[in-house]
């Protein structure tokens, strides 16, 4: 094992049993140290354009806008010939539902601090909106690096999708909805199953070559 596999496998080692540490508590615990104030810190900086942003991405992050976003853009990869993409992209939503029953399995509570007059229903650990931004967000920035022309519109895109993942996470926690815990577990969990889907897409993708000179050069 080379020194740079090394250190991959043992840092993805090592946030995987950090994601499951915090789980664990997280059933645990009603919130965690810091959680409180953190909250009420980014909650103060509230104005009516942070209240229009936030509520803009709770939309953009709920179910029905986010399920059809996912298919959308399978659908447009399929039109692009390109299905190996459009099923990884697919399958963030089998991994989506494998976070929402984490939920409902670590059921904390959330925090009760909830501005604007929204009532959610589910658990809050680990947040669902963070996973979603995590997981498809991240699809985008690697689809961006692969398809976009310019290199000026990769960098670009991925900026500014970077930036909207972290605004879903933040938003959450100005809205009182989660704790800034829920949050980093959505991201950490997120994080997690974007590297499985990419690195699905990378085997499937060799599978293809090795395939590929089995039948068209067999020396």
């Amino acid at each position: 094992m080379s020194r740079k596999v090394s250190w991959k496998f043992f840092g993805l080692a090592g946030v995987f049993l950090l994601t499951s540490v915090m789980f664990v508590l997280a059933g645990v615990y009603d919130s965690f140290p810091g959680d409180e104030p953190v909250l009420v810190q980014i909650q103060e900086l509230r104005t009516g354009w942070l209240d229009a942003t936030a509520l803009a991405l709770d939309t953009i992050g709920g179910q029905p806008f986010a399920v059809g976003s996912i298919f959308a853009v399978a659908a447009g990869l399929m039109l692009l010939r390109r299905p190996a993409d459009a099923v990884i992209v697919l399958l963030s939503l089998a991994l989506l539902f494998v976070g929402h029953e984490l939920k409902q399995v670590v059921d904390r509570p959330r925090p009760e601090y909830v501005l604007l007059g929204l009532e959610p229903g589910s658990p809050g650990f680990p947040s669902g909106h963070s996973m979603y931004a995590l997981i498809f967000g991240g699809l985008l920035i690697y689809l961006a690096g692969q398809y976009l022309p310019s290199l000026l519109l990769k960098r670009s895109s991925q900026y500014c999708l970077a930036a909207l993942i972290l605004a879903m996470g933040a938003s959450r926690v100005y809205l009182g909805v989660h704790w800034p815990s829920d949050v980093i577990g959505g991201f950490l969990y997120g994080g997690l199953a974007l590297v499985g889907l990419i690195a699905l897409r990378y085997l499937w993708a060799d599978s293809n070559v090795v395939s590929f000179r089995r039948r068209i050069l067999p020396w």
